[in-house]
């Protein structure tokens, strides 16, 4: 079997450069902000934005593919506000949290290389221009395709910042209805959506300790469960969220996390009911509400975030938009948040 621990160290972004991106790349930018390329990161990004858009390894309903270009479209929706209403301090009827909406620096470097028959090169692509784009101190804002392209984006993304900073404590929280964390598939073999957590545990350094399932619904294998727990992964299902609120259910992961020196966030929009999102592969019974996941998500800013994907949004088994609506929605909140009465820098980061 291939060592896909070290899939990374063989991944060279010169390889790919020169291949022709699939016809369903999309050519908007997310929040309507500043293209660039590999080439021409912009070193007063805050965040820079990426399209995965492949789902090569689906193995109930293909679409995911179509997820990045939805978003995009979506997500300006959500910045016209700003341009139109301008900057106010805002309340959270929901929540009751006093904020403003505060427009930073965001850059986007169009859609990655994908290659829909070649999962392994899709990988390696993958992997390398992630780390390209890691190269800066921007948060990195991804958005699938299948949930298979978060193992490279993961490998590239951890192999960048590490080697900026030797020694650093990175951490992985998946937000999803199932643990994917398969080992082999008889249609994909062993790269494919149902293993990217397994893939991701067998990079090296990668401790147990620092990933986290949060979200999870579907039933799965007793035998894996008790590994995880035993290898001391955290684990929040998604009834202890309803039962007990984000805050609470969420706590023992924060306290844990929080020592970490940057973290990476995979939420695949299947952790959403169905009839709260029903724009994706796996149809998803006793998922999440939205306003669960929008609590979890919350909760989760107070790490230090060093990267974020949103995977599987297909949007052709949604013909209301909400599934990608909520996905733009998510990423609005993240990025266009910030405490009342706070100024942005240079870099549009909050002071």
């Amino acid at each position: 079997m291939t060592n896909f621990a070290r899939l990374v160290d063989s991944c060279d972004v010169s390889e790919f450069a020169s291949d022709p991106r699939p016809g369903w790349s999309s050519a908007m930018a997310l929040f309507g902000a500043t293209r660039c390329d590999l080439t021409t990161l912009p070193a007063s990004a805050r965040f820079i934005a990426a399209g995965l858009p492949f789902d090569g390894t689906a193995s109930s309903r293909a679409g995911a593919a179509e997820g990045p270009a939805a978003i995009r479209q979506s997500s300006i929706i959500f910045s016209s506000y700003i341009d139109s209403l301008g900057e106010h301090d805002m309340r959270d009827m929901r929540t009751g949290e006093v904020f403003r909406y505060q427009r930073p620096v965001v850059a986007d470097a169009g859609d990655l290389h994908v290659y829909q028959t070649d999962t392994l090169r899709t990988f390696r692509a993958v992997a390398a221009e992630v780390r390209s784009l890691a190269s800066t101190d921007a948060t990195m804002l991804l958005m699938g395709g299948d949930h298979s392209i978060t193992f490279p984006a993961f490998a590239g993304w951890r192999a960048a910042v590490t080697a900026r900073r030797p020694g650093m404590r990175v951490a992985y929280v998946q937000l999803d209805h199932h643990f994917d964390f398969g080992d082999h598939s008889a249609l994909h073999g062993h790269l494919y959506h149902g293993s990217t957590a397994r893939r991701i545990s067998e990079l090296e350094g990668m401790e147990s300790h620092r990933m986290a399932f949060v979200g999870v619904g579907s039933t799965t294998r007793k035998d894996q469960l008790d590994h995880l727990l035993a290898s001391g992964c955290h684990v929040v299902p998604a009834c202890a969220i309803a039962q007990r609120g984000a805050a609470e259910a969420l706590a023992p992961v924060l306290a844990d996390l929080g020592r970490c020196d940057a973290v990476y966030v995979s939420l695949d929009i299947d952790v959403l009911d169905a009839s709260v999102a029903p724009g994706t592969g796996n149809v998803t019974v006793g998922g999440l509400t939205g306003a669960e996941l929008f609590d979890v998500v919350a909760q989760l800013r107070t790490l230090t975030l060093g990267a974020l994907d949103i995977t599987e949004v297909a949007p052709r088994y949604d013909p209301t938009g909400r599934t990608q609506q909520i996905a733009a929605r998510l990423l609005f909140e993240l990025v266009y948040r910030r405490p009342p009465g706070a100024s942005s820098d240079r870099n549009g980061v909050s002071s």
